[in-house]
C-alpha cells in the first residue's frame, strides 16, 4: 500500500459553515505505529497522533467557522496541527496562519491537505519545551489568536503548553482549545487561570471548546 501523501489516500469531507473541506489521512496507521515502536520504543512523543483526524479538530473547525470576526486578517498559530483541518479553515477564511507541530512526520500531510483545499499557510516544527526558559528566544512572533485541538493527552506537556501560549499570544489576544474531556483538562484550565487567563467553556458535539482571553 502506498504511503506517499501525493497519491490519493483516505479522504474525509468536512462541512464547516459555508466551507466544504477535504482531508486525506495516512492509509496505514498500524504501519506508522509499528515504525514508531521500532525507531523510538520509549518515546510517547514519537506516536503518530498526527495521522488521525480527531473529532476535536472537526469541532474546532466548525466553531471557528462561526466566529469569522476573529479570523479575517488575523495572524493565527495552530499548536499541534496534525493533518491541518483548523489551520486550513482559518487560511480559507482570510487569516495568516502558521501551523505548528512537534512530530516530524506530519508536515508532508499538512502541506498536501493545504494544497488539496487551495489554502496558503506556513508550517513550522515547534517544541513547546522551547518556551519553558525564563526568557526564551521566540521562534515565532506573537499573534492575536492561538488554536489547538486534542493537546492535553499527556500531563507532562501541560506546563510547556501554557508557557508556549503565554509566549506566543499577544496582549488582548485569544486562545481556543478543543478537547474531548481528557483526564487533564481541568488541570490545564486551572494552570491557564493561574497564568492570568480568563476563559469560557461550551460543549459542541460532545467536545469541550475552551475560549481563553488575555487581558490587555
Amino acid at each position: 500500500m502506498k504511503t506517499d501523501p501525493v497519491s490519493p489516500q483516505i479522504k474525509k469531507t468536512i462541512t464547516a459553515g459555508e466551507l466544504t473541506l477535504t482531508i486525506e489521512t495516512p492509509p496505514d496507521l498500524d504501519k506508522l505505529l509499528e515504525t514508531a515502536a521500532q525507531e523510538s520504543p520509549h518515546s510517547v512523543d514519537a506516536i503518530p497522533y498526527y495521522s488521525i483526524l480527531w473529532p476535536s479538530a472537526i469541532a474546532l473547525a466548525k466553531h471557528l467557522s462561526e466566529n469569522c470576526a476573529l479570523l479575517k486578517g488575523a495572524r493565527v498559530i495552530e499548536l499541534g496541527c496534525g493533518l491541518g483541518l483548523p489551520s486550513i479553515l482559518c487560511a480559507r477564511m482570510g487569516a495568516e496562519v502558521i501551523a505548528t507541530d512537534f512530530h516530524p512526520g506530519n508536515e508532508q500531510w499538512l502541506q498536501h491537505n493545504a494544497a488539496l483545499n487551495q489554502a496558503t499557510l506556513n508550517y513550522q516544527q515547534l517544541d513547546w519545551n522551547t518556551f519553558v526558559a525564563a526568557d526564551p528566544d521566540l521562534p515565532i512572533p506573537p499573534v492575536s489568536l492561538i488554536i489547538g485541538s486534542d493537546l492535553i493527552y499527556e500531563r507532562k506537556h501541560i506546563a510547556a503548553l501554557v508557557c508556549a501560549i503565554n509566549a506566543l499570544c499577544s496582549p488582548g489576544g485569544n486562545v481556543i482549545i478543543a478537547d474531548p474531556g481528557r483526564d487533564h483538562l481541568q488541570l490545564f484550565a486551572s494552570t491557564m487561570k493561574k497564568a492570568g487567563w480568563d476563559h469560557t467553556l461550551e460543549i459542541r458535539d460532545d467536545i469541550f471548546i475552551m475560549h481563553f482571553q488575555r487581558p490587555l
